[in-house]
This record gives structure tokens, C-alpha cells and sequence, in this order.
């Protein structure tokens, strides 16, 4: 008889299982387009620790909509994050959609690098079948589905549990990247627990009419695809969310005085994320009218702040942008947004103010070598060659992390 694998909507859901212990003492291998690892909104963490009593599942901390700023302790996003927290995951191969070239070590690399750290060493190294590196709790290697079967055999030394985001199989213009065979011949190279499957219909990453892929895969496994769906469904259509990542058409927006709660609020802030790159004036009124209804979008303020950087426009740019970060403060967006800022700074007030935000970004972003750059540019135009030296010596780091074989190094740069 086969046995049955959970089936769900978005990753989230799968905190459900988290009760039973599946990572524990294991090695989780995640199949997916995106990696859902970046630090947990402030409070997600304090939430998600109160659920060790056993009266409450993690599962109802989940986000209960597919954006950004929806309140919920964890979600799409950040579900590694909360996995470590709860659910005794300390060991993540993360196998992205792209295959191995010449130079992936700085793919990957580029990957994690906008995933704040708070300040704590990343111990970050490269071989040539994987990018290691410790963010937000958990060791994650990063491995292309070409290397895995090496990386298992050299690397893992646990059971392996595997998770799959089915929108791996499938590109951002909806065509099939690999097949259903080539993902369960993977999963297959590495043995143990199918733990999971997610649509990931709902937060436009795989296009609908995809659905039936899940129960294909687990098929070829020797499974039964079980729907374990808890969310309710959304007030908008199912396919919205892949046309406002697409940026392909505009959802309906209801006037300011509409009646309506957080849900018209997000309505209008998506309406707002279609319009910000043509006209940032009617991305503003749609980012105002949201925040009438109770929603505050990160998403939409950042939308606004770089079409009003691309216009020229650095001082409301750089105040949509900070309104980003303050918004949600931990999302990769908002390091975007503080990269940006950082630069609007620069055409505002010169290079010593900006090299001040620099500096705080290199602390939060070691990884990311344009910060870097422009650290040690700033440094030097300011004559602070100690920083500039602090900088160089990061960016040879990171020269070293994007080649073939590298060794891990000594020290690792602010």
C-alpha cells in the first residue's frame, strides 16, 4: 500500500508536522525556487518559542495571506527560520533550481548575501560541491541539484529528510525548468522521509494550472499525495499573486472610503505594486489607502522608493525606502531598501553620512559585496583607511568564497 505525503498549500503549513519531530537529528534537503531563510519579524520568535508547552501547534502562527507584512509570526518567507526555532532543524541543504557553471560559487554566494546575520559570524566556505555558511541558526550549504548526489556522499553523515516547493520545477515565465522525473530521481538519490510537498499556487510562484505536478512526483516516488491544506482561502483569485509578481496586469482597487478591513487593504497596496513602476504618484494614494485600511505595506513602500530613485528623486525615495525598512525590518526587501537608502544618502549629504550606513550595513550584510565596495570607496575618500583595509579584506574573502575549491577562511570581516 502506498504511503501518504503531505501536500500543502504554502510552506508555512508545513509547521503542522512539527509536533512529530521530523528534523530532528537529521539533515534536511529543501527542493525549492526560493530560499525561505531570513530572521523572524520581531516577536516571531518569542511566539514561536511559547508553543514548547504543547498547547498551541506552530501551525497557528502561520500567516494566513501570501504577502509581505500580514500579521502572523512566520511564513512563507522565513519558515527555515521558524523550523529552527521549534522544530529541531539545525542542518539545511538548500538545492536551488539552477545547475553548477563556471563561477555558481558566486550565484550562491549572491543568494544568501542579503540575509541579515545580526552581527553574529557566519563561518562561511566553499568546495566544489557546495557554499556553506551559518545564518539564522541553522548550517545551510547550498548545493546544485548536479552536485547533490557528491555533496550526500562527502558531506552528510545523518538521515536525510527531504522537502519539496514544487514551484523548483518551473521558471518565472511558467515553463517547466525540470520534469516531474528529474525531481524524483533526486529525491531518490537522497533516500529517507519524503516529509513534505507545497503548491505555492496561492503566493504566485507556481502557476495553477501546475496543480496536478504534486501528485505526479509523488507518484514516481511510490507515494500518494495527501491534500493537507489548513489556510482559508483568499479573497482575491488564485492566480493574482503570480500576475502581480509578473507584473503582467493590476488588481481591482476599491476607493479610500470603501468599507473594508485589512484585506481591502491589501487589495489596494497590490493594485499599488503594479502601478508604482509607470506612475509612483497613484503608488502613493494606493500606499495611503492601504494604511487607512489597517495595512502598512513594506512591499509597496520599497516599490515606491526605488521608482523614485530610478526618477532622480532621492529625498522621497530615501524616506519610502527607511519606511520600508522600519515596516518590516528583517525582510530581504528591507535590505534592499537599506542598501538603497544608503545611496540616496550619498546624493543628499555626501560621503561621510552615507559611510556611516554603510558601515551598519557590513555588520548586518558580510556577504554582500557591493556594500563592501562602496565601503572601502567612501573610506578612502574620506581618508579612513583603517576601514578601507577592514574592507579590502572582506572583499578578498569574498574573492575566495566565489572560486572553485575554496578553503575556509581564517577570519571572516565585520
Amino acid at each position: 500500500m502506498s504511503v501518504d505525503v503531505d501536500l500543502f498549500e504554502e510552506h508555512g503549513e508545513v509547521a503542522a508536522l512539527w509536533p512529530h519531530r521530523p528534523y530532528h537529528g537529521r539533515t534536511v534537503v529543501c527542493f525549492d525556487r526560493h530560499l525561505d531563510l531570513k530572521p523572524l519579524a520581531p516577536g516571531g520568535e518569542e511566539a514561536l518559542r511559547a508553543t514548547a508547552d504543547g498547547n498551541v501547534s506552530p501551525a497557528e502562527l502561520v500567516r494566513r495571506l501570501p504577502v509581505r507584512g500580514v500579521p502572523g509570526a512566520f511564513g512563507l518567507d522565513d519558515f527555515w527560520s521558524a523550523a529552527a526555532v521549534v522544530a529541531d532543524l539545525t542542518d539545511l541543504v538548500w538545492v536551488p533550481s539552477w545547475r553548477s557553471y563556471d563561477g555558481w560559487q558566486a550565484h550562491a554566494v549572491d543568494s544568501v548575501s542579503l540575509i541579515t546575520t545580526g552581527g553574529r559570524p557566519t563561518r562561511p566556505s566553499t568546495r566544489p560541491c557546495c557554499l556553506t555558511v551559518t545564518l539564522c541558526g541553522v548550517r545551510l550549504a547550498v548545493v546544485p541539484p548536479d552536485l547533490l548526489a557528491g555533496h550526500l556522499d562527502r558531506h552528510v553523515h545523518t538521515d536525510v529528510v527531504t522537502d519539496i516547493d514544487l514551484d523548483w520545477l518551473v521558471d518565472e515565465h511558467g515553463r517547466f525548468e525540470h520534469s516531474a522525473q528529474d525531481l524524483a530521481e533526486l529525491v531518490g538519490v537522497c533516500g529517507g522521509e519524503l516529509a513534505a510537498m507545497t503548491w505555492s499556487t496561492r503566493s504566485g510562484f507556481l502557476p495553477s494550472e501546475y496543480r496536478t505536478v504534486g501528485a505526479d512526483v509523488a507518484a514516481r516516488l511510490g507515494l500518494r499525495a495527501r491534500e493537507s491544506s489548513f489556510l482559508p482561502a483568499t479573497p482575491w483569485p488564485e492566480d493574482l499573486m503570480l500576475r502581480v509578481h509578473r507584473g503582467t496586469a493590476a488588481p481591482a482597487a476599491g476607493p479610500a472610503d470603501e468599507e473594508g478591513g485589512v484585506e481591502q487593504g491589501i487589495a489596494v497596496a497590490l493594485h499599488g505594486l503594479a502601478q508604482a513602476g509607470l506612475s509612483p504618484d497613484r503608488a502613493q494614494e494606493c500606499f495611503e489607502q492601504a494604511a487607512g485600511h489597517g495595512y502598512h505595506s513594506s512591499w509597496l513602500a520599497y516599490k515606491i522608493g526605488a521608482a523614485r530613485y530610478a526618477n532622480g528623486d532621492h529625498r522621497t525615495a530615501r524616506q519610502y525606502l527607511r519606511e520600508a525598512v522600519r515596516l518590516d525590518p528583517q525582510d530581504t526587501l528591507g535590505a534592499h531598501a537599506r542598501i538603497m537608502g544608503a545611496r540616496a544618502t550619498l546624493r543628499l549629504e555626501g560621503p561621510a553620512a552615507a559611510l556611516s550606513e554603510f558601515q551598519a550595513l557590513g555588520a548586518e550584510l558580510p556577504l554582500r559585496r557591493g556594500v563592501w565596495k562602496t565601503i572601502r570607496m567612501l573610506a578612502r575618500a574620506e581618508g579612513d583607511m583603517d576601514t578601507a583595509r577592514t574592507a579590502e579584506g572582506q572583499l578578498r574573502l569574498l574573492d575566495r568564497l566565489s572560486g572553485p575549491g575554496a578553503a575556509e577562511p581564517e577570519v571572516e570581516g565585520a
